[in-house]
C-alpha cells in the first residue's frame, strides 16, 4: 500500500514522539547516575574528615633495612550532617614506587584518656592494643569531629604497611576512603602519606636521607 502524505506525516509524527521519549529517559538516567553517583572531596569538605582541614598534608617514611612491619593509625570522624559514614573502601589517591606491600586495614575505637591515646605509629601489624579491633571496610563511623582536642570516642584508621621485593621503597600519596552516608556515595581524600624509604622516593629529604630533592616521585 503507498503512502500519503498524511501517513507520512503520521509516521514522521511517531518518529519525533520516539526520539522525544528516547532523550528524556536518557536525561533521566543521566540524572540517576549523577544523583547516584561518588561525590569526590577533601577533609573538612563532607561528611567524613579527619583533621577537618583540606591543606593538611603529612608524611611518615621507615627504613626498610630496619625490617617491619610497621603500623600507622589516623583520625576519623563525622564533620558535616547526622548520618554515619560507613567505610566502603581503603585505598592510596596516588602511589609511587612497587616496593612495598599494605598488610590490611583495620578501625579501633576507643575513648582517650593519658595512658591510652592515638597510636601514631608503631611496630608490627596486626597491632597489639588493648581494643577490638574491626576490619575497616564496614564499620560505622558516628563520633563527630572536635577541635581542637581529642573527642570523646576516637575512631582511628589503622592500616599495616611493610616493604617489598628490593629496594626501590615506595608506599601511598594520600589516603582515600570511600563511604556512604544518607544513601549516597563519597570519598574522602586525605593527605596523609605513607612511605617505605628507597629510590623511588625523591623528594623527601627530610624523611629519608637518601632521597633526591631534585627529583620527581
Amino acid at each position: 500500500m503507498p503512502i500519503t502524505g498524511q501517513s507520512r506525516r503520521r509516521l514522521i509524527a511517531v518518529g519525533v514522539t520516539g526520539v522525544a521519549i528516547v532523550a528524556l529517559l536518557f536525561v533521566f538516567l543521566v540524572v540517576i547516575a549523577i544523583r547516584n553517583g561518588q561525590t569526590e572531596h577533601g577533609d573538612g569538605q563532607g561528611p567524613l574528615a579527619s583533621t577537618g582541614n583540606p591543606a593538611h598534608h603529612e608524611a611518615v617514611s621507615f627504613d626498610a633495612a630496619k625490617g617491619g612491619p610497621w603500623t600507622l593509625g589516623y583520625q576519623l570522624c563525622l564533620f558535616e550532617g547526622n548520618d554515619p559514614a560507613v567505610i566502603e573502601s581503603v585505598s592510596p589517591a596516588a602511589t609511587v614506587g612497587s616496593g612495598f606491600r599494605i598488610l590490611g586495614t583495620q578501625i579501633r575505637q576507643f575513648k582517650p584518656a593519658p595512658a591510652h591515646t592515638p597510636i601514631l605509629s608503631l611496630d608490627g601489624y596486626p597491632p597489639n592494643l588493648p581494643d577490638r579491633l574491626h576490619p575497616a571496610v564496614g564499620f560505622s563511623v558516628s563520633n563527630r569531629c572536635a577541635a581542637p582536642g581529642l573527642p570523646a570516642t576516637y575512631t582511628e584508621l589503622l592500616i599495616g604497611i611493610d616493604h617489598g621485593a628490593g629496594n626501590s621503597g615506595g608506599g601511598w600519596r594520600g589516603i582515600k576512603v570511600g563511604y556512604t552516608a544518607g544513601g549516597r556515595h563519597y570519598a574522602v581524600t586525605l593527605g596523609y602519606d605513607i612511605l617505605i624509604c628507597g629510590s623511588a622516593v625523591t623528594n623527601e629529604s627530610h624523611l629519608c636521607p637518601t632521597a633526591s630533592p631534585s627529583g620527581s616521585a
